[in-house]
């Protein structure tokens, strides 16, 4: 049987400080070799059990700081850090640094797992200052303290610090282009709640330079046009953001009604709606549907609504097919109704599958962007 991952941890820890002893060994004599190894075996047990504080102490008194045996010290912080006792990997990292012998790389190793302390104990400030200092030197450093801080200035929401930092990174990932985009996005948005529509169209169209496969550029832009009474191009770009993100669309349906009214086009607004009902009939677009045809004094056939629903039938459609049972024979829909086997809610993450009642571009639990739309059913 495997041994459980934190087991193994410690056996490969206590591999690395018996290791550590033999290499030291020849340094100490009598009572002190005595009193070391002692230490770094008592030091590991309290770790082990319900007395870490003194593991801790009694590791950073007895172990010896050189560069032979600062993979040791980095194996004890790692697994104290992945226990979640952010301020005890802190200290044993503090504790290299304060030594005189280490040499210059080894420094900024223990300065980089230093900052990965601060970041992940939510010492934000302390994180910030050390990866600056790192990612201003050429080491082998800088491009992971350019990422960290990328990570930083995105849970601080600090878009323009987090885009100036990316500047070297968006050339070799896609997925860093992909979340740089989106900050440009996060801009577009704060300058059009703002009414600043130059500096929103300025960044939307970084995002799309940065990221033409999102959805959200265009959906912005769309937004821009409408405000700027360019109703043709908003529906331009809102039938491209469809066209790139069909799971959004339930979301773009009502900017793109006010461009069909505004331009006194109801047949597009019809072909549009038919098109999305047809590719996925998901609740909203089938609703919107239903009630244009009522607004135009058309009548709604049940049937062709019903047979769009056994397509893909979920619980959001059983209002409607209410509304049609109190008219229609029920049996069709009935059966139907017996397809709905579970509750789906109106936006899911694809990237994790969290769930939300409205619309998120960065998704909480996976940090994932433009990963939300309308769940699928296979």
């Amino acid at each position: 049987m495997d041994l459980p991952n934190n087991i193994l941890l410690y056996v490969l820890l206590l591999i690395a400080l018996a290791l550590g002893y033999v290499i030291g060994r020849r340094e100490r004599r009598g009572k002190r070799k005595e009193t070391a190894i002692r230490d770094y075996y008592q030091g590991l047990n309290f770790l082990l059990s319900d007395r870490p504080n003194l593991g801790v102490d009694e590791f950073i008194r007895a172990a010896e700081v050189s560069d032979q045996t600062i993979d040791v010290h980095l194996a004890m912080a790692g697994v104290v850090r992945r226990r979640g006792e952010m301020d005890k990997a802190i200290r044993i990292h503090q504790n290299l640094l304060a030594s005189p012998v280490l040499s210059n790389a080894n420094k900024q190793l223990v300065e980089m797992e230093l900052a990965r302390d601060y970041h992940a104990a939510g010492l934000l400030d302390r994180a910030e200052r050390l990866l600056l200092t790192i990612s201003e030197r050429k080491s082998a450093h800088q491009k992971d303290a350019a990422e960290l801080l990328l990570d930083l200035y995105e849970q601080e929401r600090d878009w323009e610090q987090a885009i100036a930092v990316s500047s070297n990174l968006v050339r070799s990932s896609s997925e860093i282009r992909q979340r740089v985009g989106h900050f440009h996005c996060e801009l577009a948005q704060n300058h059009l709640d703002a009414q600043d529509l130059k500096s929103a169209k300025r960044e939307v169209n970084r995002a799309i330079e940065l990221a033409p496969t999102e959805a959200r550029g265009h959906w912005l832009l769309a937004q821009l046009e409408h405000k700027q009474r360019r109703f043709k191009r908003a529906l331009k770009h809102l039938r491209k953001a469809h066209e790139l993100q069909s799971n959004l669309t339930p979301a773009l349906l009502p900017l793109y009604r006010q461009c069909c009214e505004q331009l006194s086009d109801e047949t597009e607004y019809e072909r549009f709606l038919r098109d999305v009902v047809r590719a996925t009939p998901d609740p909203v677009s089938l609703r919107a549907l239903m009630e244009h045809l009522k607004s135009q004094g058309r009548p709604v056939d049940p049937d062709e609504f019903i047979d769009e629903i056994s397509r893909a039938p979920e619980i959001a459609h059983l209002p409607m097919l209410l509304e049609f049972a109190e008219t229609e024979s029920t049996e069709p829909i009935k059966r139907q109704v017996r397809k709905v086997v579970s509750e789906e809610p109106s936006y899911q993450c694809r990237n994790c599958g969290f769930t939300s009642h409205g619309l998120m571009w960065h998704c909480p639990t996976c940090k994932a962007w433009g990963s939300f739309g309308t769940p699928t059913r296979s």
